[in-house]
């Protein structure tokens, strides 16, 4: 009995420190993982983060293993029964387990082999500055990978832009309060529910008339996160640059911090390159805005076309007026529609832009919903200038 238990204890230790050079086979890989160095009461590191060694158990060997386990999750448990010790059990202490966190070997065995290590996709909670510190310990731990593994191959980083200032988590505009009596014949009579209606986020403006903002769309019934960036022209309305942050699947895991953690450095590094400044004090002038003593207005008007399909009236063309008294009025957009499934679409007021004599309308549309009441309620920007035009 003693001479199978020293076999097996024999067996065990060779599996444990063989390379993962060797053939295939069942095998106990060892790799560098980041983990918060609180864990261990010895380490004094100055990040909170140090290299641990896991081990794992792995039916092939090869190198590729070494290297993509570093982004598993790696859970550790507590032979202790005390509630103190809950915490522990199944608790994954991987920090390099971030959603979107690639890190790959690549045609290994060729003068062209690489290990690539892609954050330029990552989803988390963390702050821009906690996901710099762990994907730099992330690096170290997959090089050292590679040295432990005698993996001679090309290292490649891709990352999402690196700003040194990025901006503060936006807060989405308070637009309901306005749009909801003004369309409420399309109400759905629901009590809570009167919509379901999209999110909206000032950003920033320029001078020129350049203004950035966020649509967060709510995607009911699909089950999927949908939030896009744009930068605007408001003398002509088009579209500068436009970013999408997508996500499919458990949607209950994701929202929009998610979303800012991913992109802030690239709406920042982009915002500064239209010279765009962020809000300090965003307002909004629902229904009128006073600027150089005269008093704004808006208004607009449609042309529907009843559908005996659906039962209702579509619309057919939209057009949007600004007013001011003693000033006259003048057209500021104009839509055409062929077959639309809009409902209405109504001017509910201005985002002032500083001392600008430009300012963004906010329009409201609204779109049957997917299987008639609550209706989509979404939202446009156009751009209006506050001097010239008026007739």
């Amino acid at each position: 009995m003693n001479y199978r238990n020293n076999y097996l204890r024999i067996l065990i230790f060779l599996m444990l420190f063989m390379q993962t050079s060797s053939a295939t086979m069942d095998y106990f890989l060892t790799y560098y993982i980041p983990i918060e160095s609180e864990l261990d009461i010895n380490s004094m590191d100055k990040d909170g983060i140090r290299l641990y060694k896991a081990i794992s158990y792995t039916y092939y060997s090869e190198p590729e293993s070494a290297i993509s386990s570093i982004t598993q999750k790696y859970i550790i448990n507590t032979p202790h029964k005390e509630k103190e010790a809950d915490y522990m059990r199944n608790y994954n202490i991987n920090l390099a387990y971030i959603k979107g966190l690639n890190v790959e070997l690549i045609d290994y065995g060729s003068s062209e082999c690489k290990v690539v290590m892609d954050s330029s996709k990552v989803i988390s909670d963390y702050s821009v500055k906690e996901l710099e510190k762990i994907l730099k310990y992330v690096k170290k731990a997959t090089k050292l990978n590679m040295k432990e593994h005698k993996i001679n191959c090309a290292f490649k980083e891709i990352k999402a832009f690196s700003v040194v200032e990025t901006l503060a988590l936006p807060k989405a505009l308070n637009l309901e309060k306005s749009a909801f009596p003004l369309l409420e014949e399309y109400s759905s009579g629901i009590e809570g529910v009167p919509f379901i209606y999209n999110n909206f986020y000032p950003l920033g403006y320029n001078s020129d008339g350049k203004f950035a903002y966020i649509k967060e769309y709510d995607t009911d019934p699909a089950d999927m996160v949908l939030i896009r960036t744009f930068v605007q022209d408001l003398v002509t309305d088009k579209i500068l640059w436009e970013d999408e942050f997508k996500f499919e699947g458990d949607i209950s895991t994701i929202g929009f911090k998610d979303f800012w953690v991913s992109k802030s450095a690239l709406i920042s590094k982009k915002i500064k390159e239209y010279g765009i400044k962020p809000f300090k004090n965003i307002k909004f002038e629902p229904n009128s805005y006073r600027y150089n003593n005269n008093f704004y207005s808006l208004d607009a008007m449609s042309k529907s076309t009843f559908r005996k399909d659906w039962d209702m009236e579509f619309l057919d063309s939209s057009t949007i007026m600004l007013s001011a008294k003693g000033k006259g009025s003048k057209v500021i957009d104009t839509q055409h529609y062929k077959k639309s499934y809009l409902l209405a679409r109504r001017a509910i007021g201005f985002i002032p832009l500083g001392g600008n004599d430009r300012i963004a309308v906010v329009v409201a549309n609204v779109q049957r919903g997917w299987e008639g009441p609550p209706h989509n309620l979404s939202y446009d920007i156009v751009g209006a200038s506050l001097k010239v035009g008026f007739k």
